[in-house]
Formats: C-alpha cells, sequence, structure tokens
C-alpha cells in the first residue's frame, strides 16, 4: 500500500534544520511520536525556514499526494486507455469517504467544490415567494451568496445577528427567533471559518427537521480535522472540500445527500449530466421523462477531476488506517492547549469559545488587528491568514510543539518591536 510504504521509507529522517528550535528552555508537552513521523511526510515543514500554520486555508501538499500524482501522471502517459480505471478509483475514494463520514458511499456525489455542492442541493429545493431561509450574519460566503442569489425568485434571506460579548457556538436555540411556519431551510457551517466555533448541528437537525425545515452543512472546515458521522448530525445535506484537511488537490468536493430527501423531493440537480441519469451514454434519446439516479448520484457529472480523485484515495487510506479520524483530533485539540497556553501568556485573546465541545480542533483566530501582524509573520517565516477579525492560526497533522513555541517567540518579539495587540 502507497502509505506504509512512504511512511516506512522517511520514518528514519532527521529534522536536522529544526534541532536548533527544539532545543530552547521550557518546552512545551512533546505529542504523539508517530505524528513526528508522519510530520516527514510533509517536505515543506521540514525545511527548517517555513512554520505552516493555515491548513484552513489550504495545507502544503505531501509524498503520499506527490506520488499519488506522480502514479497519475505515469498512467496518462503510458496507458493507452487509462480513464476506465480512473472512474474505479473514484468508486474506491467513494467507498473511502462514506467511511469515513459513517454513511452509504450511495449517498455521496462527488462535485467540482463546496459552493457547487451546496449550489447544487439550494436550486434543488422547490419554494414559493414569502418562503424564507435562515443563516447566521458571519456565515461563509459560499453558504451566504448562495441563498442571497435566489432572492429575485422571493426567497427572503433572514440573517441571524452574531456579535456578542460572550463567544458562543449556535445550536437550535439561536435560530428560533427568526424560524416560522414559511422557513424552508437552515443552512450552517459546522466550523466556522472566521473564529473557528464549532455548531452543534445535531441539536438544530433534531429540533428542525421534524417540521419540514431542511438544514444543509458546509462541513469544510470540519472534515479530515475530526471524527465524523454524518447521519449522526442529521443534516438533510452537506457539502466539503477534501483539499483542506483531507489534503486533496482542489477540484474535487463531497455532497452528501440524505436519501430520504432524495426520495421525499425528488429534486432536479441545476445542471443534469448523463452521468446523474440512469440511462447509459450511448442511449437512443427519447421524449420520456428522465429517469434520475434515486440517490445522491442524481448530482454528479460524468468527467471530474480524476487526477484529485487518485490523490483522495490515496490520503483517505493513510488517514483511515494509519493516522486514524479520532487520533488526528485529539493530536490539534492539544496544539490547540499549547497555542492556548502561549496566548495566554503574551495576553493576546482568542476568539470562540474555550470549551472543546464549542470549538474546532484546529481553527483559532487569535485577537490581533494590528494590520502589521500578517506581514510580520510572513517575514518570520509563518504561515498564516489574516483575517477582518484577527490572525487565523490552524493545525494540520503535520505541526507540532515545536510550531507552537516559535510562533510563540515571533509574537513575543512583535509586541516587543510595538505591534499592537
Amino acid at each position: 500500500m502507497v502509505p506504509a510504504t512512504i511512511t516506512r521509507q522517511f520514518s528514519t529522517n532527521v529534522e536536522k534544520q529544526a534541532i536548533g528550535l527544539r532545543s530552547s528552555p521550557n518546552p512545551l508537552p512533546t505529542i504523539g511520536n508517530d505524528f513526528e513521523v508522519y510530520r516527514r511526510l510533509v517536505p515543506l515543514v521540514l525545511s527548517g525556514t517555513t512554520i505552516h500554520l493555515n491548513a484552513g486555508f489550504m495545507p502544503p501538499s505531501n509524498l503520499i499526494v506527490h506520488q499519488a500524482l506522480s502514479q497519475f501522471n505515469n498512467e496518462a502517459l503510458n496507458h493507452p486507455s487509462p480513464k476506465p480505471e480512473w472512474k474505479k478509483t473514484v468508486e474506491e475514494a467513494r467507498k473511502l469517504v462514506g467511511r469515513y463520514i459513517q454513511t452509504d458511499p450511495s449517498n455521496i456525489a462527488f462535485v467540482r467544490d463546496t459552493t457547487e455542492g451546496l449550489g447544487s442541493f439550494m436550486h434543488g429545493l422547490d419554494f414559493e415567494p414569502g418562503d424564507n431561509v435562515v443563516i447566521l450574519d458571519c456565515e461563509h460566503p459560499n453558504q451566504m451568496y448562495g441563498w442571497l442569489s435566489m432572492r429575485d425568485r422571493g426567497l427572503e434571506v433572514r440573517l441571524v445577528p452574531t456579535h456578542s460579548d460572550k463567544p458562543f457556538a449556535a445550536n437550535a436555540s439561536t435560530f428560533a427567533p427568526y424560524v416560522n411556519d414559511r422557513t424552508r431551510a437552515i443552512g450552517l457551517s459546522s466550523v466556522m471559518f472566521h473564529n473557528g466555533q464549532l455548531n452543534d448541528i445535531a441539536d438544530i437537525c433534531t429540533t428542525y427537521r421534524p417540521r419540514g425545515i431542511h438544514v444543509l452543512g458546509d462541513l469544510t472546515q470540519q472534515v479530515g480535522f475530526t471524527d465524523i458521522n454524518v447521519e449522526s448530525l442529521g443534516v438533510s445535506a452537506a457539502a466539503f472540500s477534501l483539499h483542506k484537511g483531507l489534503n486533496t488537490p482542489t477540484g474535487f468536493a463531497v455532497l452528501y445527500v440524505d436519501p430520504k430527501v432524495i426520495s421525499a423531493i425528488d429534486p432536479v440537480p441545476p445542471l443534469v449530466s448523463y452521468g446523474g441519469v440512469t440511462t447509459t451514454e450511448d442511449a437512443e434519446v427519447s421524449d420520456a421523462t428522465i429517469q434520475f439516479h434515486p440517490n445522491a448520484r442524481r448530482y454528479e457529472h460524468t468527467n471530474m477531476s480524476f487526477s484529485s480523485a487518485v490523490c483522495a484515495r490515496a490520503f483517505l487510506e493513510f488517514y483511515l488506517d494509519f493516522m486514524g479520524p479520532k487520533n488526528v483530533e485529539k493530536h490539534l485539540y492539544e496544539l490547540g492547549d499549547a497555542l492556548r497556553e502561549v496566548c495566554r501568556d503574551l495576553d493576546i485573546g482568542i476568539l470562540g469559545p474555550e470549551e472543546r465541545e464549542n470549538h474546532s480542533p484546529h481553527l483559532y483566530v487569535l485577537r490581533l488587528h494590528d494590520g502589521r501582524w500578517g506581514s510580520y509573520l510572513r517575514k518570520g517565516g509563518v504561515i498564516v491568514t489574516s483575517l477582518r477579525t484577527g490572525i487565523r492560526v490552524s493545525f494540520g497533522f503535520y505541526n507540532n510543539t515545536t510550531d507552537v513555541r516559535v510562533l510563540g517567540r515571533i509574537l513575543a518579539a512583535g509586541i516587543k518591536e510595538g505591534l499592537e495587540l
């Protein structure tokens, strides 16, 4: 298996250029020796010059994906007709995704990105002018603009205000004042990209889905960073990209749809491909009723990013069979605890709830609003995202407490030089 070969190959490597960073006094607790081995699969972080704390935007690639791409390119060069094999790889990747999010593979469609997945479900819903959907006023643009674009068809978009001095994670009560008998759907990211809050989607679904209100989840900032059971969440549908937590190249994402929703509303996809219908490519054209697949596959196009599918299969095998979702989640939460300790010592606040059950394991936004912080960190080799809400630090499986310690030193130096908190 590819992951085992690569892991053995690099398990004896030593981060020679990082030894100096590890030798400082009062080191933070070390975390999981296995993750130190996995770290060696990411050449960029072994350089000793880059502290990559930006997995929430896009992680650096790794040798598992690199080898998968090499395999794909070799097949493209030398195989007379590789596409049928790549289609088999797509199905293997589908089974692995289903295993990870704990649902039947038939409930999964591969789409281009989260935007396409969310939009496919939105535009498959029927509604009357005056019906409404409810979202948080800080929702990710993928979800927000998708709903807002439907206002000219008579859909009301209700925004729940979230400005509050007290951090909170959204649950069913958050939406209660804004939901009525004309509410068709609630749209929500499971993890908010701007502050790391982990919303209680299961509570929202338990409360509102029995009332005929759909819940559309964006799981992009959760997938690959936590253990997930999508059926326990109870969403009508959910979309997520694989290029963040699951380290796959862009252009490959997932749309999950509850099969009960498909059977109840029989939605027509906004774009119809013969990959979404039950007839074959060379079937005789007729004016008969289109027979869509009776599951999420109706949203899928026949051609897709096969190179990304090859990478997704390889990394999912590594993620599920070697690292383990629960182990990754624990590793990331421990890194978050180390970051909180550093920030407390420097009197730097972190947005969002402190409790683990209400906060993502990997994504932390520091209350640093001085516009100079972004460039200052980049000059120090620290890769983060600058947001309106602060500096976003987001961990990947390849990070360790040395990265946190180095970040702390650079932050302390910046404060000393006069950058404002």
